[in-house]
């Protein structure tokens, strides 16, 4: 009886020790298993990553609110798709709160409490509808996103004055860029090269975001005579050079003098001349955009210069006794 309970035993011990290898063989097993797949001590199976993978692709649910300004949001994206729109409003907008700036200034004053100057979209939106601007819900989001020049929630009412300025030169700005785009693509552009370098010539300096002038040139001489055709009235950019002006006006005019200046004002003395290699900004006028540019009033004179020509100096003979 001992024997065979002697020999059960090492049975016992002989399942054991077939255990014990297994769970050995087991742990080296998992010596080349990277750490990351492990989960509490076990290796993951690749089902657990497409689990994970597919709970990461559900949606998060929007609110109410949230709905309503996304769906505003693209709204407004429509109104700026169509190009004909989107200029007459920012145009109409711009004069309308030009005019009406000072009350808004005064109203939205009261609005803001913290007198910062900045007010919310809808403290803003409440206070256009107060004073019957006239616009939609939706244009006037686009209102707000054509003020918030720095998009950044907040619109700053103490620059009503400005109207929609900035607006209406980054318009312009993508304009010309747009008929950049389309010229380059119309035309090929090669430039000749140069007779003395071989060097491509390059192309002329354009400037992105030009501000012009209404410019009225008198002549000094004449200045008293509404009506004289020396009198000239041109839309030029700000960044014009006098010598490129002086050049206008003796191809306006047809005055052969090279002798001509252009004035401040009509006194003409040498505190008042503009310097020819000066552009009229430097000269201190800024201009401004095309739809209302700056109104400015210059001089210019010139001195007849001595021809020394027998032809257009023969009337001196004119009149002498014949000399016998």
């Amino acid at each position: 009886m001992k024997k065979k309970k002697g020999s059960k035993k090492k049975k016992k011990s002989a399942k054991s020790g077939k255990k014990s290898s297994e769970a050995e063989d087991k742990v080296e097993g998992l010596e080349n298993v990277d750490p990351s797949t492990l989960i509490s001590g076990t290796e993951a199976s690749p089902d657990d990553g497409k689990k994970k993978k597919k709970k990461g692709k559900k949606k998060k649910k929007l609110s109410k609110s949230e709905k309503a300004q996304e769906k505003l949001e693209k709204a407004i994206e429509k109104l700026k798709m169509n190009e004909d729109f989107y200029d007459t409003f920012v145009n109409r907008m711009h004069q309308w709160i030009v005019d009406h700036a000072a009350m808004a200034v005064e109203m939205f004053k009261r609005i803001d409490s913290d007198g910062e100057g900045l007010l919310s979209y809808d403290e803003f939106k409440a206070g256009m509808f107060d004073l019957n601007a006239p616009v939609n819900k939706i244009e006037l989001h686009l209102l707000c996103k054509l003020l918030d020049e720095e998009d950044a929630g907040e619109i700053d009412y103490t620059d009503l004055e400005k109207g929609l300025q900035y607006a209406r030169e980054i318009r312009e700005l993508d304009k010309q860029t747009v008929r950049d785009e389309r010229q380059l693509l119309l035309t090929e552009r090669k430039f000749p090269p140069c007779p003395c370098c071989k060097m491509s010539i390059i192309e002329p300096w354009r400037e992105t975001l030009p501000r012009y002038i209404a410019l009225e040139m008198r002549s000094v001489t004449f200045d008293m005579f509404r009506d004289f055709p020396g009198h000239l009235v041109l839309l030029v950019h700000s960044h014009l050079p006098v010598c490129g002006l002086i050049q206008i006006i003796i191809a306006e005019t047809d005055i052969s003098s090279t002798k001509l200046a252009v004035f401040r004002d009509r006194s003409r003395n040498a505190e008042s001349v503009l310097s020819p290699d000066m552009t009229l900004e430097e000269c201190g006028f800024v201009g401004d955009s095309r739809e209302s540019p700056e109104e400015l009033v210059l001089f210019y004179d010139y001195t007849v210069e001595f021809t020394d020509c027998p032809i257009l100096m023969c009337d001196h003979y004119f009149g002498q006794k014949e000399i016998i």
